[in-house]
């Protein structure tokens, strides 16, 4: 299953033994989604925590992972299907790849395409990807939001999870009366919302892109449609 935890900082920030425990109690959290292995990376930026659940490349997919000298970092819920035919393209166009994750796929393709790239996976996924020399942070989630994806962008820090719960350890949040309304009369609560005010989830079929001290930007990139399939009558 895996689960990852985060966040960017909007100025340049010094890391504490304070943030850093921080981090991996919000990771601890979702120990369930992942019990196989843990890994952290952290620069004056972005903090990333991952809990993973090894199925494709058991001994090289660790992650947090790295790509292209450490530009590109990426953590990874989920499965990609078409990724051996996304890394035979990638490979004929001279990308070169250190494991047979999926995960190494994604952070390959998106050194290739950028925002294009969400528009060739197949599969379910959430993930985050953090470009170091453009001081980008891209994430996105799947077509039908099998995934989860949680976010509370505030000016000076914005977090990112798997799971709601590792974000308000981080942050207090409060309970949101017309979310509250919604469960009560739908049983569910109409994204992009959640049960409180702050915490949102990524809408199905979107992505997001943010840059430290900007606002997160996001859009589809995709939209089911409904269409009649034209059929003779016999």
């Amino acid at each position: 299953m895996c689960g990852f935890v985060g966040c960017i900082h909007a100025r340049p920030y010094k890391v504490t033994r304070e943030m850093e425990q921080k981090l991996k109690e919000m990771n601890a959290l979702i120990t369930h989604r992942g019990p196989d292995d843990e890994g952290y990376f952290v620069d004056e930026y972005v903090h990333f925590g991952f809990k993973r659940l090894s199925i494709i490349d058991i001994e090289s997919g660790h992650q947090p992972l790295s790509y292209e000298n450490e530009r590109y970092w990426i953590i990874f819920n989920g499965e990609i299907y078409n990724h051996i035919e996304l890394r035979k393209e990638l490979t004929a166009k001279g990308h070169t790849f250190a494991t047979d994750s999926d995960t190494e796929v994604i952070i390959a393709l998106y050194s290739d395409l950028k925002e294009r790239s969400v528009q060739m996976l197949r599969g379910m996924f959430g993930f985050v990807i953090w470009d170091k020399a453009e001081q980008t942070l891209f994430g996105a989630r799947d077509h039908f939001g099998i995934k989860p994806f949680f976010y509370l962008e505030q000016d000076d820090i914005t977090y990112f999870a798997s799971e709601k719960k590792s974000i308000v350890l981080a942050e207090e949040d409060e309970l949101d009366a017309a979310s509250l309304q919604h469960y009560l009369s739908f049983q569910y609560v109409p994204e992009p919302d959640t049960m409180t005010k702050q915490i949102k989830k990524l809408p199905p079929g979107h992505f997001f892109t943010k840059k430290p001290g900007q606002a997160m930007k996001i859009q589809s990139y995709w939209q089911p449609k409904f269409q009649p399939v034209p059929s003779s009558e016999s």
